[in-house]
This record gives C-alpha cells, sequence and structure tokens, in this order.
C-alpha cells in the first residue's frame, strides 16, 4: 500500500508530537514553542490539504457564476467575456491551468465591475450587489480554509462544509 499524502503528514505530526516534543529540553519553552507551532501548522495542512483542487473548482464556479451575472447588465461587455466564458465552460482539470482560469474569470469580473459601477444607475447598482454577494461567499470559503491558524475569530465550519454548502451545478 501506498500512503496518502495526509497519511504521510499524519506519521510525521504523530513523531513529533510523541517523540521529539517530549524529548526537547524541559527548560527550552523556545524549541518547545517551535515544535508547537510545527503541529499547528501540520494539523492546518490535514485539515485543507483534501481540499485544495475542490476549492479550486468552486472558485472556478462562483467566478463564472459572478461573470455571467454582471454579463446581463451589458450586452458590450457579454460579447467581451463570451470567448473566456466558453473556455471555461468546464473547470481544467489541471490544478495549474485552473488556477489560471480563475484568474483570467476573476480579472474580468473586476473589470466588469468597475466599469459597471462607473457609469451609475441601476447597472452599477445590480453590479454592486452581484460582486458584494461574491465577496461574501469569496470570505466565507477564505475563513473556512484559514480556521486553524488562529486568524479567523469564533466557529467558523471546516472547508469540505463550505464547499458543500457553495456548490453550484
Amino acid at each position: 500500500m501506498i500512503p496518502t499524502v495526509a497519511q504521510q503528514i499524519s506519521a510525521v505530526r504523530n513523531t513529533i508530537g510523541k517523540s521529539v516534543l517530549p524529548a526537547l529540553d524541559p527548560n527550552d519553552s523556545f524549541a518547545a514553542e517551535q515544535a508547537g507551532l510545527v503541529l499547528a501548522c501540520l494539523d492546518w495542512v490535514l485539515d485543507v490539504q483534501a481540499f485544495e483542487y475542490p476549492y479550486e473548482v468552486a472558485e472556478h464556479a462562483d467566478a463564472r457564476h459572478t461573470l455571467t451575472a454582471l454579463t446581463e447588465l451589458d450586452s458590450e461587455f457579454a460579447s467581451e467575456c463570451r470567448a473566456l466564458l466558453d473556455e471555461t465552460a468546464s473547470p481544467a482539470t489541471n490544478p495549474l491551468e485552473l488556477r489560471q482560469q480563475v484568474r483570467d474569470l476573476k480579472e474580468l469580473v473586476a473589470r466588469g465591475y468597475r466599469d459597471l459601477a462607473a457609469a451609475q444607475g441601476l447597472g452599477a447598482e445590480s453590479a454592486r450587489r452581484i460582486v458584494a454577494e461574491a465577496a461574501a461567499r469569496q470570505t466565507e470559503r477564505e475563513l473556512a480554509w484559514c480556521r486553524m491558524t488562529g486568524f479567523p475569530q469564533g466557529d467558523v465550519p471546516n472547508v469540505g462544509d463550505v464547499l458543500r454548502a457553495q456548490r453550484r451545478e
């Protein structure tokens, strides 16, 4: 059997926790603190690593959804976006290509939002609402991703639960 990445990380984490940490000089608080930080980092990696590709797929779906919603506000912008929306109809299976698709989509979202918001009127208000809703979903994903780092405050759900809740079919 070939161990999974999670199993390998878990084995390293257990070795540090059960063998290395107890063997440290009890008077060396800095070494103990550093070992604790390594354990916390490994716990975080174990919490999120299985969701790296699904996270990117969620980003892809949400960016396409946001861009599509913005194109409905302006036909000229819609024609500019048609090629990228066609190219990104399915998320790339290669993680690096998928990340590039997401970047390209988000760049068009930013440009479309900037132009629509500058125009004022109903289109600007709709664009603000669309982008604010996308930002709220993005924030929810990012907080879930970082939940074990100590930065988010309060009860933050597991990234897998957030991704399932935000799934777009």
